[in-house]
């Protein structure tokens, strides 16, 4: 292959990344939206779903718990209620109750801490603990130092509702030496049973598979006092909740709240037992309840990291070989551009090996279509020589043939100049018969006027009223001859002012009216003898700077296209001039007439040289064509036409009042 299928110039040379580059870069952006994509998946799906789980998990413990609590107090309750009529039967004094009944009820209730009678006074009459009580609590046996203990002014003795099994508010118990919760129910002759019920057992009525470690069961009361929890802690500290944490559990039953620096997920049940107002407050920590989905991305990172991380070794050792390939596929490349054809390669990929065979393909095309295109380029350069030897002669005949064209132009021109100054001619010879006429008509009427007074002098015979007969006859020829010399004087004077402005073309200074009033005395002939009546109404102060000879052609062929096109077939009619001015530096002059109009058809072409509508009956086609060159070059002007069938038509031409002069004669 030629070394000339090389390109002439390289392209500005570009930092551009490798094929394993740019692998490597796709698989870390890979890496980065799924690590993103994990994150906003936990971020929106799992942590809205964890939290709505944990929240109804919550919710559904707190009533297990309320209705484990309700069934503590109710229970006692019942059982205070059973107990009162055998206790106090029969007018039994209060001293010698049934121990082993009172034993029982103690034994009975998970939550009892004691169980023991009061009698009419206040006394403590009888006394029994439960046989498994918590430790702190006074030992069985030691029930001796507590009989007799006057609580004639603890507030469960002087309840005013002592008359009915109720559950009295906390109080610091005489008998336990600890904040207790009493449930009382009267004996017959003023007595009083209590069972005192531990804060403690309350926190811990509750303790199933789903108490999770980290978790906080919390019982208050309706000012968010801690009346008892799992281990007692916050009871015995006298702990309670956030006010806005209350206010927020009690309007939405559940949600985030804040409690010993640290926020919990909380849901709360309600506990309506007797006149109690409690709520169970279930919580479990905020980093407990998402530990499982920060473990989730943990390890979704990680498996990510270690997928990718194989992914990018795989890709560095696959791009290796396409590396190699398409390192060798660039140098086939680089050797196609200077020109050679390299070896023959062996891929093991089929598509590169088939990228490999279609460029020699395409290399050995290029060959044969450069071998083809130097074969037709020679074959067109033979033929654009011929062409071009065609187009020279034809170029010069065509040449020869504009001159011709131009200079038989010329001829028509001037011929249309003479042919109008003929018929001017024509016109001031026929105008001028008349006066002439009348003048040697009065000169011979002149002289036999004389030789009548000759003779009548001659016989003698002379008078007044013959001298003043000839004297007034002679007075009125001489009148009749001098007016018809000025007529004729006038008519000379004006074709000879029209003759040297439109032969010579001199440019010179002028009135505009007066060249307007020297071309229609000379077409005046003409017109009378078609009936046609121009009306001039032009300022008389229009000076104007220019060549007045192409003014007064440019008006007179207007008026003979109005006469000869415009009233063609009419008898006679009327042609209009108008002149005014525009502005301090131009004028406008306007040659109207009410004619047949011209063709829309034709508007476009009346300009055109040698395009006449009366082909055959004496148009030549040059009138208005000479127009517009004078008007367009010599005048330095412009001018339209508007025309409507049966309405006439309007010439406009706009011209400085002082035209450039010009080196050459116009025209």
């Amino acid at each position: 292959m030629r070394s000339d299928l090389a390109p002439a110039a390289a392209e500005p040379s570009r930092r551009l990344a490798s094929l394993r580059q740019v692998l490597l870069r796709s698989a870390a952006v890979v890496a980065v939206l799924q690590f993103g994509l994990t994150l906003g998946v936990a971020k929106f799906q799992l942590f809205p779903q964890v939290e709505a789980l944990q929240i109804g998990l919550n919710a559904q413990l707190a009533n297990t718990i309320a209705h484990s609590t309700q069934r503590a107090l109710t229970r006692p309750m019942a059982a205070v209620q059973a107990a009162v009529h055998p206790l106090g039967a029969n007018g039994t004094p209060v001293a010698a109750l049934n121990s082993a009944m009172l034993q029982h009820l103690a034994d009975s209730n998970d939550a009892a801490e004691s169980v023991y009678t009061l009698n009419r006074t206040g006394h403590v009459t009888a006394l029994a603990y439960p046989r498994a009580h918590a430790p702190g609590m006074p030992a069985r046996g030691s029930t001796g130092s507590r009989l007799a203990l006057d609580l004639s002014q603890s507030e469960i003795f002087r309840s005013p509702d002592r008359g009915q099994v109720r559950i009295s508010p906390i109080f610091l118990s005489s008998v336990s030496d600890q904040p207790m919760l009493a449930i009382t129910g009267p004996l017959s002759g003023g007595g009083l049973l209590v069972m005192e019920l531990g804060l403690a057992r309350l926190g811990q009525v509750h303790n199933g598979p789903e108490m999770a470690d980290g978790m906080q069961v919390l019982i208050v009361d309706s000012n968010g006092q801690i009346i008892a929890d799992r281990d007692g802690t916050k009871a015995r500290q006298s702990a309670m909740l956030p006010i806005e944490a209350m206010r927020q559990l009690e309007a939405a039953g559940a949600g985030v709240v804040s409690l010993d620096e640290a926020r919990w997920f909380a849901s709360t049940a309600h506990i309506s037992v007797a006149a109690l107002d409690w709520r169970v407050v279930v919580m479990r920590p905020e980093a407990l309840v998402y530990q499982p989905v920060f473990a989730i991305v943990w390890v979704s990172t990680v498996s990510t990291v270690l997928v990718l991380g194989v992914a990018m070794w795989l890709f560095m050792w696959i791009t290796r070989k396409f590396s190699h390939a398409t390192e060798t596929l660039t140098e086939d490349a680089r050797l196609l551009e200077q020109g050679h054809i390299p070896a023959p390669r062996q891929f093991r990929i089929k598509e590169l090996d088939a990228l490999d065979r279609s460029l020699r393909s395409m290399a050995h095309n290029l060959l044969q279509r450069e071998t083809l295109l130097k074969q037709s380029n020679a074959v067109l350069e033979a033929r654009v020589q011929e062409r071009t030897q065609h187009l020279l002669q034809a170029n010069a005949e065509l040449e020869a043939a504009m001159h011709q064209l131009q200079a038989t132009q010329a001829e028509l021109v001037q011929a249309g100049k003479m042919a109008a100054l003929g018929s001017m001619v024509a016109g001031v010879a026929h105008e001028m018969n008349t006066p002439i006429g009348n003048a040697r008509l009065a000169a011979s009427s002149m002289v036999f006027m004389a030789q009548q007074l000759r003779e009548i002098v001659g016989s003698g015979k002379v008078t007044r009223a013959d001298i003043t007969r000839c004297t007034q006859d002679f007075e009125d020829g001489a009148a009749l001859i001098d007016k018809s010399l000025e007529r004729a004087a006038d008519l000379v004077r004006s074709f000879k002012q029209v003759a040297v402005d439109q032969s010579s073309n001199r440019y010179r200074s002028f009135v505009l009216n007066e060249i307007i009033h020297e071309n229609q005395i000379l077409l005046s002939p003409r017109l009378s003898r078609e009936n046609v009546v121009l009306t001039t109404r032009a300022p008389d102060t229009v000076e104007m700077s220019g060549y007045p000879g192409a003014i007064g052609q440019v008006l007179t062929n207007l008026i003979e296209n109005a006469v000869v096109h415009g009233y063609a077939h009419a008898r006679g009619g009327e042609i209009w001039i108008d002149v005014e001015r525009i502005g301090a530096e131009r004028v406008r002059i306007a040659v109207r007439d009410r004619g047949c109009g011209i063709p829309q058809a034709n508007l476009g072409r009346i300009f055109d040289p040698f395009f006449t509508s009366r082909m055959g009956q004496g148009g030549s086609g040059l009138g208005l064509a000479i127009v517009y060159k004078l008007v367009t070059q010599s005048l330095a002007g412009s001018i339209t036409v508007a025309s409507a069938e049966g309405q006439g038509t309007t010439f406009t031409v706009e011209l400085p009042l002082r035209a450039p002069e010009i080196e050459s004669e116009p025209g």
